[in-house]
Formats: structure tokens, C-alpha cells, sequence
């Protein structure tokens, strides 16, 4: 599922290359399963401009008037592609919205091989209402690490899972959260009520340290090449993963410990990442 990093990509990339294209036409594949509400809706867009686009926790939002936002959530298998040609041959194309600026007609393409994704159009109030689902942003928002810390102790679990979990914490997901805790020292099924403030600033810090050089190198494309940006590249971060998909740690040479921690597969290392005592209650 494309984290932070990969909808950070996407999101800035339509910002530079096509705010101020007008919606021409908008496709709509007849196997897309999509309420028939927000098949309406899309079809009103004809006509109108793109204004803006911006990211929400892992939701790409283009601004379209000031009461109109067009929704993308990518979910495991979702793309955006931008293409000049309109017979590329993509796979697993949903939409096509064609658009138009200054006699320069460019396709945008909302592919989903699993279906799990979703697009749709918001007004003002259910923007806010999305925006009120989602915890705190780390790269935007200025918390403390003990305003941060009594964040993560307000769900009693594993850190991993508090982590990954989008009401406390937005935009993390499975790959940063692993290569967070590795660089924190932190085992991943670290009880929450067990970490300490110092654990927490860490926590804290290098959750910033991993998300902005995911932000660099255009986010992480794994072997099943399912991310890609806007323009079908690859991202890069998958070549600087720390302890993510390792078997060696690269600090200590120890061998790494795969486990599926509530479904997810977590790497970690347990010289570098030991697991304390869990504190009795």
C-alpha cells in the first residue's frame, strides 16, 4: 500500500503538472464498480478547472472550486498515471479524465488492479470530516515527545500496531514504520505503556528521518513493481530501506527476525532491537 512518501509524490507531482487543466471528458470503464451517485457527480466535473492539489494523510485531493475536492485513496494496488498519449497501454484502468490547457491535452488515469481503491467527490463539510479521521502528521504538525509519547500510550498495544494505526498517527504505514522503530532501537512488540520518554523522542525524531528521505527518492517500489508515480517511474527508497526485507542487520550482522505482527510482516533485529521486561498490570 503506497505510504506517506509515494502519496506525497503523487500529490506534488499533479500540483506541478496540472493545476489549471480544465476536465474535458471523464471515462468511466463499465467493470469499475463505483456507486452510481459518484458516477453522476464525476460526470458534473465536465468543464471545470483544477485548482490545487494536496495530500491528506494517504488521500490525494485535487481541488476543484471551493466546494468540489476529487478524492483518491490508492489503498494496495492503486495508480495515478499522467500521460500525453491516450492509447497507452495501461493496465487496470478505471477512469481517464481527459484534460486541457493551452491547447495541450494530457490524460489523467486512475488504475486499480484489486479494485480496493476509491475515488470520489467530496464537498467542504465531508472534506473535513475525512480530515477528522486521521491522527496527527508528523512532518506538518509540532508535538513534543511528551505530548507525543502520551499519544502512543493512549492506545493500549504493540507500538508497531499504533504505529500503523491512521487515527493516532497518519501517513505511516508498514515499511517506515519498521525502518522507525529499527532506527529508534525499539522492538516492534514494545508495549506501549512500556516506552519511555526517551524511546518516544526517538520514536519521534526518526519517524521524521524516515518519512523525509522516502519524500527524496520519490517513495519505495517493491518487487512486485506495484508503485510507480505519475509518469510510471519507480520510486527509490527501497534501495536505502534500513532493516525492512533484510536478513542481515546492517549494524550488528546479526540475523534479522521476520514475524507477522496483526497481519503485517515485521523485521527487526533482536541484538539491535531487544525486548524489555513487559511490565506487569
Amino acid at each position: 500500500m503506497p505510504e506517506l512518501p509515494e502519496v506525497h509524490t503523487i500529490s506534488q507531482d499533479l500540483k506541478n503538472n496540472i493545476v489549471g487543466f480544465e476536465i474535458k471528458n471523464i471515462h468511466i470503464t463499465d467493470y469499475y464498480r463505483i456507486p452510481e451517485d459518484q458516477k453522476k457527480k464525476l460526470h458534473k466535473l465536465k468543464g471545470k478547472k483544477i485548482i490545487d492539489s494536496q495530500r491528506i494523510a494517504k488521500n490525494i485531493v485535487l481541488e476543484i472550486s471551493e466546494n468540489e475536492f476529487l478524492v483518491f485513496h490508492l489503498a494496495m494496488t492503486g495508480r495515478i498515471l499522467l500521460r500525453e498519449n491516450k492509447d497507452e497501454n495501461d493496465k487496470w484502468v478505471k477512469i481517464v479524465f481527459e484534460i486541457s490547457k493551452n491547447k495541450k491535452t494530457m490524460y489523467l488515469k486512475f488504475c486499480d488492479m484489486r479494485q480496493f481503491g476509491k475515488v470520489r467527490l467530496n464537498n467542504k463539510d465531508e472534506l473535513e470530516l475525512l480530515k477528522n479521521k486521521y491522527g496527527i502528521d508528523v512532518l506538518r504538525q509540532e508535538i513534543s515527545p511528551e505530548e507525543f509519547l502520551k499519544l502512543l500510550k493512549s492506545k493500549k498495544s504493540t507500538i508497531k500496531n499504533v504505529l500503523l494505526d491512521q487515527k493516532i498517527i497518519s501517513g505511516l504505514g508498514n515499511i517506515y514504520a519498521t525502518d522507525t522503530l529499527f532506527l529508534s532501537k525499539v522492538n516492534p512488540k514494545t508495549l506501549t505503556y512500556d516506552l519511555t520518554l526517551q524511546q518516544g523522542a526517538e520514536i519521534l525524531k526518526n519517524s521524521r528521518v524516515i518519512l523525509k528521505e522516502g519524500i527524496k527518492h520519490r517513495g519505495s517500489t517493491l518487487a512486485d513493481k506495484m508503485y510507480v508515480d505519475i509518469f510510471g517511474k519507480s520510486g527509490k527508497q527501497q534501495n536505502y530501506f534500513k532493516i525492512y526485507g533484510k536478513n542481515i542487520c546492517p549494524v550488528c550482522n546479526s540475523k534479522t527476525m521476520f514475524e507477522k505482527i496483526n497481519g503485517r510482516g515485521t523485521y527487526y533485529c533482536p541484538t539491535c532491537q531487544p525486548l524489555k521486561p513487559v511490565t506487569k498490570k
